[in-house]
């Protein structure tokens, strides 16, 4: 029975595109992927967080980058988060939200650029350094010249 991966010319199989969390250091153009609530668990308490991912478009690559940021869940003007969403959205929105609710569901799909940094710790010998989102912007303003 042929296997629908295959191709008619014989032993040529497709391979499916690899992901990876190993984003190179840099910034890219990316598109947010998803959206949750989490909880960090710490000491005596526990923290709601938001975790956003995001597939940051590395040129010359066929993998699927993906990189997350962690950020309290704390919408108070000035907070992590606050300063993401005006950044990404504009204020106004939520100023018009003041009192009322925001959906961290509509960020999903929205195109922004974000820096890649890495952390090595020279005392461990990982294969991999850390990888952080340094910075998250509005599209266009971090990586203009890697724009598809």
């Amino acid at each position: 029975m042929p296997n629908n991966n295959t191709v008619s010319s014989g032993l040529v199989v497709e391979v499916p595109r690899q992901s990876s969390w190993h984003v190179p250091k840099g910034s890219y153009p990316s598109t947010i992927r998803s959206v949750n609530l989490a909880n960090r668990f710490g000491g005596y308490s526990t923290t709601q967080i938001v975790r956003i991912i995001f597939n940051p478009r590395v040129p010359n690559s066929n993998l699927e980058y993906l990189a997350k940021t962690e950020l309290k869940l704390d919408l108070n003007e000035g907070s992590e988060l606050w300063n993401l969403i005006c950044r990404l959205i504009g204020r106004k929105v939520l100023q018009d939200c003041s009192g009322g609710n925001f959906n961290l569901q509509s960020l999903v799909g929205l195109e922004c650029d974000i820096e890649i940094d890495h952390n090595c710790d020279k005392a461990e010998d990982y294969d991999f350094p850390l990888v952080i989102v340094a910075d998250v912007q509005e599209a266009g303003r971090l990586a203009r010249e890697a724009r598809v």
